[in-house]
């Protein structure tokens, strides 16, 4: 009677260890932060001295091997600030995007709040959201119509009260 009750403990036992060890290799959570800031001078974006500053947050979900991972999901939040230092009217930004990468296919895909621009006063003046898909080589495969201008200058000078150079 012990026998065949010390053989069920033992495959539970093992079992269990079995199950723990393929736990303790699930998804690795990371999270960074960063800030900067630069200026465009006069003529190389807008017809003003231009300044972005930004800080990002980023979360990362890794899949699989951290040294060959199968997937990497990275929500992103960016916190942003564009600002004429002339007049020094200001326009921020809250954008939120995910990125995922699967690396076993070799694809990714970018979607979320692109541009998100207010005035001071909290008035929304310019959105962009949508998804992009691409091939680990950057190759696009599809977009979001207009999702990504050429040159965001024209847009983003005249909202802060110039034009772009």
């Amino acid at each position: 009677m012990k026998r065949p009750f010390l053989a069920f403990a033992a495959a539970v036992l093992v079992a269990a260890s079995m199950a723990g060890a393929a736990l303790a290799a699930g998804p690795h959570h990371f999270n960074e932060t960063f800030s900067d800031s630069f200026v465009s001078p006069a003529g190389d974006r807008c017809d003003f001295d231009y300044r972005i500053s930004f800080t990002v947050v980023v979360r990362d979900i890794v899949f699989g091997d951290l040294e060959d991972p199968s997937k990497l999901i990275s929500h992103v939040r960016a916190f942003v600030s564009h600002t004429n230092l002339e007049t020094g009217y200001t326009l921020t930004e809250v954008d939120n995007t995910v990125q995922i990468l699967n690396f076993e296919r070799g694809v990714g895909a970018t979607m979320g709040i692109i541009w998100k621009l207010r005035t001071p006063e909290g008035k929304l003046v310019f959105v962009q959201v949508g998804r992009a898909t691409y091939t680990e080589e950057n190759e696009l495969l599809t977009i979001t119509p207009h999702l990504l201008p050429e040159d965001s200058a024209p847009i983003v000078c005249g909202l802060l009260g110039g034009h772009a150079a």
